[in-house]
């Protein structure tokens, strides 16, 4: 199986925007990526817009070779949206090259919050046209050849009863490798989640780990902490080979501090703890959690030409 990091918060942007091809499918999965607005008082910085105009491209290019397309929910750094945004890279046009002739793997809008179902009403609506075919796959598996797509039920943005939404995992067997993908399970923290990832038994497990950005707002030392045990314990079960931490916990740039208990148990256990840039055999960039400092040292240039104030 080929695996291919588009877009994620070690390469620059926010994302989770994977390519990944076996044998009989090549496949996007949640291609969409955006950049905060609002991060330490601070608009995105020059390089930010810049990053997220060039993954953009990255991610259309991919886009011609899948005939797949997997969105694990409604946020809007997990799907393309059908409108222009100098935030999220996109023109007017950009969801027909991601969607069209595409078969659409999608979180079902039964049990979704009102935003990310108003989110949904509005991609429905822009690709039903457009898109070969429109599957929700919550609880399904599919067989197409010799791969199995083996999606999750419904779980927790996080913690159960969470006021964040539902997303869905997807796990990709080609009867070599097995990977399983699962944003914004922020750990996980759920015990539903872990245990899907104890039905897949996966070899490479891509993650959306606790939001430490996050820690004066409610996910403190006890919401990681479960996070982490949890993680400890699927690499204790002895199935994976490789965990790629992504998304929330790479918007601090501390974070592998935090998680130091980890790494410490997947060293001992055999288990290879990469970021998106890691698996790309890059440094991790995290901009995003590098905002302030950006416009400290490179301060970009005011709309009348003087400098703006630095960062504080």
């Amino acid at each position: 199986m080929e695996i291919v990091p588009i877009a994620e918060e070690s390469l620059g942007v926010r994302s989770m925007a994977l390519f990944a091809r076996t044998r009989d499918l090549a496949i996007l999965l949640d291609p969409g990526m955006s950049l905060s607005p609002n991060r330490f008082g601070l608009p995105p910085h020059p390089r930010e817009l810049n990053r997220v105009r060039v993954l953009r491209g990255v991610l259309e290019r991919y886009a011609e070779e899948a005939g797949y397309v997997f969105i694990s929910h409604y946020h809007r750094d997990h799907f393309t949206v059908p409108y222009a945004s100098e935030y999220m890279g996109t023109s007017e046009d950009s969801y027909r090259k991601i969607y069209t002739g595409k078969v659409i793997l999608m979180k079902s809008p039964n049990d979704i919050n009102w935003s990310q179902r108003r989110r949904y009403y509005g991609l429905r609506k822009a690709i039903e046209g457009l898109a070969k075919e429109i599957i929700y796959v919550d609880g399904k598996e599919l067989t197409i050849g010799s791969t199995r797509l083996i999606a999750s039920p419904s779980l927790p943005h996080g913690e159960e009863g969470s006021k964040t939404g539902r997303v869905v995992a997807l796990t990709i067997d080609d009867g070599d490798s097995k990977l399983t993908f699962m944003p914004d399970v922020e750990g996980p923290v759920a015990q539903s989640a872990v245990d899907y990832i104890m039905t897949m038994r996966p070899q490479v497990l891509i993650v959306g780990g606790p939001p430490l950005y996050l820690s004066k707002k409610g996910f403190g030392e006890d919401y990681v902490g479960k996070a982490i045990d949890n993680l400890v314990s699927i690499i204790r079960a002895g199935f994976l080979k490789k965990l790629i931490i992504a998304h929330h916990t790479l918007r601090e740039l501390n974070w592998r501090d935090a998680l130091r208990a980890l790494f410490s148990e997947a060293l001992r256990s055999g288990v290879e703890v990469l970021t998106y840039a890691g698996l790309l055999g890059r440094d991790d960039e995290l901009l995003e959690a590098m905002r302030k400092d950006l416009y400290r040292n490179e301060p970009p240039e005011g709309t009348n030409g003087r400098k703006l104030r630095r960062a504080r």
